[in-house]
């Protein structure tokens, strides 16, 4: 009934009902297909502001609130921010690696963020694959003690997963370990360039076979198990109805705000055209007024049509993502080495300058000054996946 009556109506009337936020892009890990930007410039939200933030969007009877980063722990005020949600009432959705979960640690969020959903990425089903991923040698036995002290305390959890070519082997034995964690298991993808441009990522894209076999396993699990194939509330890009125009139709622009560690507000995490900044404007004048949410629930109705009644592909991918397709350009195959795309976006200036809400372009040199050490985590260049 959420998905194909309430959020529905929502997407109809225009309603805010969610944000993500990209708390920072640090993050204890090192996965060499992340997609993050860690030279990206600007100047970070404070604790203050985020506090203003929530306050507009509880006003604006937003519901469902998510912290995702880089690794959104690794935010030094985060549980400050996570006990302001909590007071503000939303339900708090947390996506993270898991990495820094301890027992203690989950403990703590328990008890003081309360989420209603804390979902965490499964790289393999074996140690070799997901540690090659992540590139941190311990990262998969740490992540399935956490997951098990997390049950033990009963906070509620998902795992999720980019189809790679390093994991497509290994489907149905990772199907089959988070059964026997007793976590559900959503997958994810195309493989997609980093914010930057860099195609190096996309090497790792996985075989149409791969694609072809996640799919037959989701339709045996659906038939066996329909109450897990169905969309938790709060998942992003679900179908709000059965029909073939809005079958694909991910509502970019509709229900749903992105907003970087810098202040950036965007339609959605891969479509990143900015509508504001808050730096200077409140989420309100920002949400009402930038032309931006018209242009991506445009877009967003424009694809839908494009696949009605037809199987969406992208990548050999069996589904289709129009901020994707924008910021590599065209749905070209595949990259191999290290080469990079313009993305299609611009990074709003905070500081210093100002950026007209709704235009699209690529940012001037001038613009790419460096972020504070605070904002991002400084590590060596990310090399290609190998």
């Amino acid at each position: 009934m959420y998905h194909t009556l309430l959020r529905k109506r929502i997407r109809e009337k225009g309603l805010l009902h969610g944000a993500m936020l990209e708390l920072t892009y640090r993050c204890n890990l090192d996965c060499c297909f992340c997609y993050n930007d860690q030279d990206a410039p600007g100047e970070p939200l404070a604790f203050e502001d985020y506090v203003k933030l929530f306050a507009d969007l509880a006003r604006l009877q937003v519901l469902f609130l998510t912290f995702t980063g880089g690794e959104p722990m690794a935010h030094p005020q985060f549980f400050d921010l996570g006990i302001a949600a909590r007071e503000h009432g939303f339900a708090v959705r947390l996506r993270t690696n898991g990495h820094a979960l301890r027992p203690p640690v989950a403990a703590r969020v328990k008890a003081e963020v309360d989420p209603v959903l804390i979902e965490m990425s499964l790289h393999g089903a074996r140690a070799e694959t997901h540690d090659r991923q992540t590139r941190t040698p311990g990262s998969f036995t740490r992540l399935l003690d956490n997951i098990r002290g997390m049950k033990a305390l009963g906070l509620p959890m998902n795992l999720v997963s980019t189809l790679t070519a390093w994991n497509e082997t290994e489907l149905d034995a990772m199907f089959a370990l988070a059964d026997a964690l007793g976590v559900r298991l959503r997958f994810q993808g195309p493989v997609g360039p980093r914010d930057s441009g860099d195609t190096a990522p996309m090497a790792l894209q996985p075989s149409a076979a791969g694609w072809a076999r996640l799919g037959e396993i989701t339709a045996q699990r659906r038939a066996e198990q329909p109450e897990t194939a169905s969309p938790s509330p709060g998942d992003e890009c679900a179908p709000p109805a059965a029909d073939a125009t809005d079958q694909y139709h991910c509502g970019a622009g509709s229900e749903e705000i992105h907003v970087d560690p810098f202040g950036n507000v965007f339609p959605c995490l891969h479509l990143r055209w900015p509508a504001g900044n808050l730096h200077q404007q409140s989420i309100t004048e920002i949400w009402q007024g930038s032309p931006v949410f018209a242009r991506a629930r445009h877009l967003s109705a424009a694809t839908a049509r494009r696949w009605a009644g037809q199987q969406p592909t992208q990548f050999g991918a069996p589904l289709f993502c129009p901020g994707l397709a924008l910021t590599c350009g065209s749905d070209a195959p595949a990259a191999s080495g290290s080469k990079t795309v313009q993305p299609i976006f611009f990074r709003a200036r905070t500081q210093g300058g100002s950026a007209q809400s709704g235009s699209i372009a690529t940012p001037r040199a001038s613009d790419r000054r460096a972020a504070p050490e605070s904002a991002v985590r400084r590590s060596p260049r990310r090399t290609p996946c190998r």
